[in-house]
């Protein structure tokens, strides 16, 4: 029988742990394109304990030639852990998951140089990183829609809290990065960090299939549509649909406690 059955008639908890992909729509990323406020990329070519040190590497004159355009999240990771009160054929629960995510591009620069016979400037391309990071809880109720033999299908909806929080955001010149500021306080008190963010909500749903093992023991093989709000600042908080997919091992959390506790 499925994993609907693992507390046979009564209500059972069962536990579990996943890991999986991501992908974040490209609403928020634009915060990464080095260009989003007056402390980016031209702020730190502009400043003169930089001037030095780009003058030194590009040796001839330079400027900054484009910016990313379509600057998007890079598919990232995520895990999680899971707890519900099993029934027959539903389930109660909450997952905590924690998602990585992170935005690579470049910037391009033009440098004058005199000795690379053409009328056009050398191009260097800069590396442009963002990395940051979500917390996900999601309380919801899972129903079975088809079972036969040891698979079913399971259908999740749920409601979710966000966290979203920028991590960092730099460019790389000569092997060496340099921040770019988020958080003006930063610029007069260290302390404060540079991790712009904040909490929004969602809703969600999907299709989990279930391999069952043993009374104590299944796999879940899923996917999650998610409509949340990703709430960075006053100007920055869109709502958008994200993606999960992961594989997750569920256990009989009630047998195990028990053991535990004999």
């Amino acid at each position: 029988m499925p994993l609907v059955v693992l507390g046979q008639q009564n209500s059972e908890l069962v536990i579990g742990i996943n890991g999986g992909g991501y992908i974040a729509n490209k609403k928020t990323s634009v915060q990464y394109n080095g260009f989003y406020n007056s402390y980016g990329v031209t702020n730190i070519f502009n400043r003169p304990e930089n001037r030095t040190i780009f003058d030194q590497f590009f040796q001839y004159p330079y400027s900054i030639e484009t910016s990313p355009n379509t600057i998007k999240y890079s598919p990232g990771t995520e895990i999680g852990f899971h707890i519900g009160k099993q029934k027959r054929k539903s389930k109660i629960y909450i997952d905590i998951n924690f998602a990585d995510l992170k935005v690579q591009d470049v910037v391009t620069i033009a440098v004058d140089d005199p000795n690379n016979q053409s009328v056009d400037p050398t191009y260097i391309p800069i590396s442009l990183i963002g990395k940051e990071k979500r917390n996900m809880i999601n309380l919801g109720v899972i129903k079975t829609v088809y079972e036969e033999s040891n698979f079913s299908l399971l259908n999740p909806i749920f409601i979710q809290v966000l966290e979203v929080r920028l991590k960092e955001n730099y460019i790389i010149v000569d092997n060496k990065q340099y921040n770019i500021i988020h958080n003006s306080g930063t610029l007069l008190n260290q302390n404060l960090g540079n991790s712009p963010g904040g909490y929004g909500f969602g809703i969600g749903s999907g299709l989990v299939f279930n391999y069952f093992m043993n009374k104590d023991l299944s796999f879940d093989f899923g996917y999650h549509i998610q409509f949340s709000k990703t709430n960075f600042s006053e100007n920055l908080s869109p709502w958008g649909i994200q993606h999960s997919l992961f594989a997750r091992i569920v256990m009989n959390g009630s047998k195990y406690f028990s053991s535990n506790n004999e």
